[in-house]
């Protein structure tokens, strides 16, 4: 993976589809990376500080920032991080509290993960979000990369379907599809991530899907950075030829 420094909101306003499971995963797999990471777990349910909490001596650590208030995360405390990953509470919100933290964490982070599932109620629910979302002041007037990732996809072709035409209408990227599978639970238990199980069968399925997304991040994050490079000005560099010029000729 590239060598860029990431902050990555994972969100999604439905409960129940599956942010903490993508959130710890990404945090794993950079920490794997040789990255120092930092997992900020915004979400009340806390499932991340278990899963940290879970995670073996023999594995890359990980700093969790537990129950942060968004609105007063210090970005100075961010910057000591290669990669930021948000575990988001609830999404947009009619409560001005809990809105105002999901405005904090959209400033906050470069792109945005959104996990869905493919049944129906599911895809009804994130077209909401996602289109919520895309109309938020915060996200207009800085946009961030938005990509939905499929998760406990079980076969049902006509869900995925249904989602895959949803995303095209939005141009919005369904980037990976992680299947429905015990290994996740495994995983939780014992604080680890997939990409951590290389000796299980299960989870060596999912590497793929996981890698997928990773690249997928790593190309936005490098996208963004170089916009962000200032470019030489034109009068500048001619300046800069004429002084090289000048002290050719004084030394000849």
């Amino acid at each position: 993976m590239a060598q860029s420094v990431v902050n990555i909101l994972v969100v999604n306003s439905k409960g129940g589809c599956g942010k903490t499971t993508v959130a710890t995963n990404l945090a794993a797999a950079y920490a794997n990376d040789g990255k120092k990471v930092a997992l900020f777990d915004c979400d009340r349910q806390a499932s991340a500080q278990h899963w940290v909490g879970a995670r073996g001596l023999d594995l890359p650590s990980i700093d969790l920032y537990q129950r942060p208030e968004p609105t007063q995360i210090d970005q100075g405390a961010m910057g000591q991080y290669d990669t930021c990953v948000f575990d988001s509470g609830p999404g947009i919100s009619t409560q001005p509290s809990l809105h105002a933290e999901f405005e904090s964490l959209l400033r906050l982070s470069d792109v945005i993960v959104v996990p869905m599932l493919s049944s129906a109620w599911d895809i009804q629910a994130g077209e909401h979000f996602v289109t919520q979302l895309m109309t938020q002041r915060v996200w207009r007037a800085a946009p961030k990369p938005i990509a939905v990732v499929g998760n406990r996809v079980n076969g049902n072709l006509a869900g995925q379907q249904k989602l895959q035409h949803f995303l095209s209408c939005l141009d919005v990227p369904a980037v990976s599809q992680f299947r429905e599978s015990p290994v996740y639970a495994e995983a939780g238990d014992s604080g680890q991530g997939i990409v951590e199980m290389k000796r299980n069968r299960a989870a060596r399925k999912e590497f793929k899907a996981w890698h997928t997304l990773l690249g997928w991040i790593d190309e936005q994050t490098l996208t963004a950075t170089s916009k962000r490079l200032p470019a030489m000005p034109l009068a500048a560099s001619r300046a800069d030829r004429r002084t090289n010029d000048d002290a050719t000729t004084e030394r000849a």
